[in-house]
């Protein structure tokens, strides 16, 4: 293969437009539902998955990369210039995580609407709305990367804040946000 065509391919690859992949890795993918997707549809089928956790295959999102496996293969995939960050506000319980299991991580509350606002460092408004949480209890969201900033959330008079960052070694699983009374 020269090397335009190369270059051409892991361009696509990394903006998310289209993923040049093994046989192995579209089988994997066709099976699963998600092939033909690009890296930010992928993450957000498996992050939606209506099917209860853990699901029958790996998925797991790094500060870099959607990695998929199952059990014998794993796939690797770029995130581009994107990170994708998820949370899970809770009232009594959480785990400690730092990158976001897709297809594990389960949170407290699943399908309940939060009012969402996340801010850079110098106070500029990166996303405001109502967002509901997945069946998996986590919203997630896409964000620049290389920034910093914090995450508020309000749900029936009670509210949490927490620091995120989006840089090269930061985490992708926020499970930082206990409710309190606001």
């Amino acid at each position: 293969m020269n090397i335009r065509i190369m270059t051409a391919l892991l361009t696509l690859a990394l903006s998310g437009s289209a993923l040049a992949v093994s046989p192995e890795a579209n089988d994997f993918l066709a099976k699963h539902g998600l092939a033909g997707k690009t890296v930010e549809q992928m993450v957000e089928a498996i992050d939606q998955s209506p099917q209860t956790r853990p699901l029958g295959y790996s998925a797991g999102i790094t500060s870099r990369a959607l990695v998929l496996s199952d059990g014998q293969q794993k796939f690797s995939y770029p995130l581009g210039d994107k990170f994708y960050l998820s949370f899970a506000p809770y009232l009594q319980q959480t785990h400690p995580c730092f990158n976001h299991s897709l297809s594990g991580c389960q949170g407290e509350l699943a399908n309940t609407a939060f009012d969402v606002k996340i801010t850079d460092k110098a106070g500029k408004v990166l996303l405001k709305k109502t967002l509901t949480s997945q069946q998996n209890g986590f919203i997630g969201v896409w964000l620049p990367r290389n920034t910093e900033g914090t995450v508020s959330v309000s749900y029936q008079g009670r509210s949490a804040h927490s620091a995120f960052a989006t840089f090269n070694d930061s985490q992708t699983c926020m499970t930082t946000l206990p409710l309190q009374p606001s």
